[in-house]
């Protein structure tokens, strides 16, 4: 394998599930949106909005809804307890939605995953929030109307921050690969 900055940020890239509560500076963050905004899309049609929450106000909105959430079938009541803060602590979340129809949910995930390499090569991790965009902010009319645009469907959503105190190592990665 050939070895690069893009690379190792590739392969030190994590999900998180705690962070350190310090903030993620202007500069950064722009970056991060940016990397966001070139992403590949169909047609480059840019149907994509990023909602980037920062105010502790709202990221305490959210957990405060997410607390009031009934825990999915299978999860135990002490796994979400142990978690804590449900928004994990985090500084910063961004959510993608796009433009319905089209290529929408392809090219907002390619866009968070950009923002995640790029944060990655920063040294801010970042964590996927499956809970927000499938439960949270759609069954929620009020927080919907407040972070998404009309005519706009959230297909990403994810925290952003430094990473807190336990770092697993996640292990080498496994699959099937077919060369043909």
């Amino acid at each position: 394998m050939i070895e690069n900055e893009t690379m190792k940020s590739i392969l030190a890239r994590r999900s998180y599930k705690l962070f350190d509560s310090r903030p993620i500076s202007d500069e950064a963050l722009e970056t991060i949106v940016t990397a966001g905004l070139y992403a590949p899309t169909g047609m480059n049609r840019q149907p994509w909005h990023f909602t980037v929450i920062r105010s502790r106000e709202m990221l305490d909105k959210l957990a405060a809804a997410r607390k009031a959430m009934p825990l999915p079938p299978g999860i135990p009541p002490a796994a979400l307890k142990a978690m804590g803060d449900p928004m994990r602590n985090a500084p910063v979340m961004i959510l993608v939605s796009a433009k319905e129809g089209g290529t929408g949910f392809q090219d907002s995930c390619l866009a968070m995953e950009n923002m995640f390499i790029a944060a990655a090569s920063l040294g801010i991790m970042s964590g996927w929030d499956h809970a927000t965009v499938v439960d949270l902010v759609p069954n929620n009319p009020e927080l919907r109307a407040e972070l998404i645009p009309e005519g706009y469907i959230l297909h990403a959503a994810a925290f952003f921050g430094y990473p807190g105190p336990e770092v697993k190592d996640r292990g080498e990665r496994k699959g099937t690969v077919s060369y043909v």
